[in-house]
C-alpha cells in the first residue's frame, strides 16, 4: 500500500473520531440542558430530530472509521466503500470536500 492512501485512511480515521467525539459531547450537553427547559417544547423538539440525526451521524462515522482500519489492514473491499464515504462526504464544504478530494485521488491513482 502507497503512502497516499494510508494517509487517507488516517484522516478519514481522524475525522471519524472527531465527528463521533463532537456529537457525543453534543449529546451530553443536550441533556445537561434539558431540565433547564422544563415545561417547554424545545428538549422534545431537539429529542425528536436530534436523536435520529445523531445516531446516522455516529452509524457514518462507525462506517467510515471501519472501512478506513479495513484499508490500513489490505482489505481490498474497503477502498470502494471509503470511496463512497467520500462521495457521501463531498457536499460538506470546506472540510469534507477536501477530504473527499483527496481520498478519491488517492484511491483511483493508477498504481495505487
Amino acid at each position: 500500500m502507497n503512502t497516499r492512501r494510508k494517509v487517507a485512511a488516517w484522516l478519514h480515521i481522524a475525522a471519524a473520531a472527531f465527528v463521533a467525539t463532537l456529537v457525543a459531547g453534543l449529546w451530553v450537553c443536550a441533556a445537561l440542558l434539558a431540565p433547564s427547559f422544563e415545561g417547554s417544547f424545545l428538549p422534545e423538539l431537539v429529542t425528536m430530530f436530534g436523536r435520529p440525526v445523531a445516531v446516522a451521524l455516529l452509524v457514518f462515522t462507525a462506517v467510515e472509521a471501519a472501512a478506513a482500519i479495513a484499508l490500513l489492514r489490505g482489505q481490498p473491499w474497503a477502498v470502494h466503500l471509503l470511496m463512497g464515504v467520500g462521495l457521501l462526504q463531498l457536499p460538506v464544504f470546506p472540510i469534507g470536500t477536501a477530504l473527499s478530494i483527496y481520498t478519491l485521488w488517492s484511491l483511483l491513482r493508477n498504481g495505487g
